[in-house]
């Protein structure tokens, strides 16, 4: 009875307390009334607040594996081009020592340009034979024009 007495005389405490506050304007009467649940619809919230935790957690490790996935990819695509670079730069060198030490098998020369096409000749007729006095006479006459025109 003692237990009960105790559980009894806070529980009566309680309440006047809370009538006092809601006296006084402190605190409204709907705050007094505390809402109850169950315990299974507790149980029944906690289980669905832990599955949606479970599902957020596993989304947010498959994305950090799909991420570090992707950079892993990344870093390999960059170490195999990088392999490769060196791999040709390597065999440039030796081509060129290759070049260095070995003189060529055949000489380089010019060529020899092709010879152009003629155009196709045309028949030319047979140069007529001007007497040489003709030919001394027009010359001196065209002189003297051309002397008298300047004076």
């Amino acid at each position: 009875m003692s237990k009960r007495s105790k559980e009894e005389k806070l529980s009566k405490y309680e309440k006047d307390y809370l009538e006092r506050l809601a006296n006084k304007g402190k605190m409204k009467s709907m705050q007094r009334e505390e809402p109850t649940i169950s315990d299974e619809e507790r149980t029944r919230k906690v289980q669905e607040a832990e599955k949606i935790q479970i599902k957020s957690a596993q989304q947010v490790q498959e994305a950090s594996a799909a991420k570090i996935q992707s950079e892993l990819d990344i870093k390999n695509k960059q170490e195999f081009l990088n392999k490769e670079i060196l791999s040709l730069i390597d065999e440039l060198r030796v081509l060129k020592v290759r070049l260095e030490k070995e003189p060529p098998k055949r000489k380089v020369s010019k060529k020899k340009a092709a010879p152009k096409r003629k155009a196709s000749k045309k028949k030319v007729s047979g140069k007529r034979n001007v007497s040489k006095k003709k030919a001394d006479s027009k010359r001196k006459a065209s002189k003297k024009k051309a002397a008298s025109k300047r004076k």
